[in-house]
């Protein structure tokens, strides 16, 4: 369906106040001049005008005013004026579905003595009444008997009507329409609709005929555009008793599968039968406004199923979701045992390669004091050389032989110095080797240095074997002291260890330092 046609209409649609506002206008300005009217055919013309605007606007007030015209002519006036009263009565009421009480007003009329212009009211009243009745009768017996009485009068209508007038070739292509040639019908309708406004009633009566045969050609696109005219023709006249919304809903709803345009054409449809009570034309609609209903049912039904899957989605994205935030959660207390793991393992690090930087720094003094004690030692040496060469040159034999007993055994300084160094290199080895000693002796028997001593013989035999010197000859040279005196100290101290037996590998165990 064309946009352009459609925006067309849903212009026309958002101005359907307007256009009935214009016509109510229309309307008031009869009823004003009527006041002013004292002429009794005056009254009776524009009661007659009245009427013709609420025809197909609102039934009621056509028949106010059809009521006040036949009043006012009483039993005085014409037969042929009181009959055209009584064939506008009857138009009304069918045009309303009152169809039996029309043909009833319209068979109590003999055509032959009306006028002409009165017999084509006449003929033309008929043909709607029966037409209309046919439609309201759908697919019952009767149908096709009020479609062949309509056609009747049709061919009545049309020989009394001009050959050059539009009236003449709306109703030629109606009648060809209705015998199914649907070529002739829509060259008529053209024909037909080329003179006439747009916001006539006849027109659009023609352009809805026009589409019907455009749509049994199988010209949907000409059918739809004709449709949207009819439609359009409708709201601008403005028409109450129409169908062209009605059939382009259906089409919106079934070609497009628009069901909110479709189902608003069918209430604006709605709402127009119900405010001219068209009885006919509420019937059509209860019977389309089900479509659409099933239409929307679909939808729903379809819109569910779509729901349903994207819930079933959204629920397994959402079973993801939580699976992937379980696994980073996972992942994240991982990485924060890591790191915390880390951190310790940094931490040690960070310890070890402080004792590492001691170690060397203490490693550094030992190498510093051994060169020390080196170099001291060489210096004594070669003075003790020194010494012996100047005793040999000099033939002092006695000096030389009390010399080198002097020098066989150092001097007891020398000895503080020495135990004093390696007391001091040792506890800055193991600072707490004293405790830890004492610990694998039983209460009470600890072994502790004087007070002006870091070690005394007894923890200074043990430091050197913790040292690894677990030789008694070694330790017994080291420390000036004889093999026995050495062997009589380790086996008094193992006497007084809470575990004799494994005492010295215990002692091995202690005061752990960096390699």
């Amino acid at each position: 369906m064309a946009k352009s046609d459609l925006s067309r209409l849903e212009s026309v649609l958002a101005h359907r106040d307007d256009y009935i506002s214009t016509k109510e206008h229309r309307i008031d300005s009869i009823k004003s001049d009527l006041k002013k009217r004292s002429d009794r055919k005056d009254t009776l013309d524009a009661y007659e005008a009245l009427y013709h605007e609420y025809l197909v606007f609102r039934f009621d007030s056509a028949m106010i005013y059809l009521d006040r015209a036949e009043k006012l002519i009483g039993e005085s006036a014409d037969y042929d004026y009181r009959c055209r009263i009584k064939i506008y009565r009857a138009l009304a009421l069918a045009t309303s579905g009152h169809f039996s009480q029309a043909i009833g007003l319209l068979k109590a009329i003999n055509a032959e003595n009306l006028s002409i212009k009165n017999r084509q009211e006449y003929y033309a009243a008929m043909e709607w009444t029966y037409g209309v009745w046919a439609e309201y009768s759908g697919n019952t017996e009767y149908a096709n008997e009020y479609n062949k009485q309509s056609i009747v009068y049709l061919d009545s209508l049309l020989s009394t009507l001009d050959k050059n007038t539009p009236e003449y070739m709306y109703h030629s292509a109606d009648q060809s329409l209705r015998l199914k040639d649907y070529e002739k019908a829509r060259d008529l309708y053209l024909n037909a609709i080329k003179p006439l406004r747009q916001d006539t009633r006849m027109y659009a009566q023609a352009a809805y005929g026009l589409a019907m045969a455009y749509k049994q050609l199988g010209d949907l696109d000409n059918y739809r555009k004709w449709l949207i005219n009819a439609a359009i023709s409708d709201q601008i006249t403005p028409l109450k008793e129409n169908l062209a919304l009605q059939e382009l809903a259906l089409l919106i709803r079934n070609e497009d599968e628009d069901l909110e345009t479709a189902n608003r054409y069918l209430n604006y449809s709605l709402e127009d039968a119900t405010f001219y009570n068209n009885r006919l034309r509420l019937l059509e609609i209860s019977e389309k406004i089900p479509e659409i209903a099933i239409g929307y049912q679909n939808k729903i039904a379809t819109q569910n199923w779509r729901l349903r899957l994207s819930m079933l989605g959204i629920i397994i994205l959402v079973i993801g979701l939580c699976i992937m935030i379980w696994y980073v959660v996972q992942q994240k207390k991982r990485v924060s045992q890591s790191k915390e793991t880390l951190s310790g393992l940094n931490a040690q690090l960070n310890e070890l390669n402080a004792k590492l930087s001691q170690t060397n720094v203490i490693r550094e003094q030992y190498v510093s004091l051994f060169m020390d004690l080196c170099a001291a030692y060489i210096e004594k040496l070669n003075r003790f050389r020194s010494t012996v060469i100047l005793k040999i040159k000099a033939k002092q034999i006695d000096d030389l032989l009390r010399v080198a007993n002097n020098n066989a055994r150092p001097s007891e300084a020398e000895m503080k110095e020495l135990f004093f160094n390696f007391d001091t290199a040792f506890l800055k080895l193991y600072p707490d080797f004293i405790n830890k000693f004492n610990s694998l002796l039983q209460p009470g028997k600890e072994i502790l240095p004087r007070q002006n001593e870091l070690l005394n013989t007894d923890l200074r035999i043990f430091a050197l074997i913790r040292m690894g010197i677990t030789d008694s000859n070694k330790i017994a040279t080291l420390l000036f002291y004889s093999p026995q005196t050495i062997f009589n100290h380790r086996t008094q101290v193992r006497n007084r260890a809470q575990n004799r037996d494994t005492f010295e590998q215990d002692l091995m165990n202690i005061c752990s330092i960096m390699p």
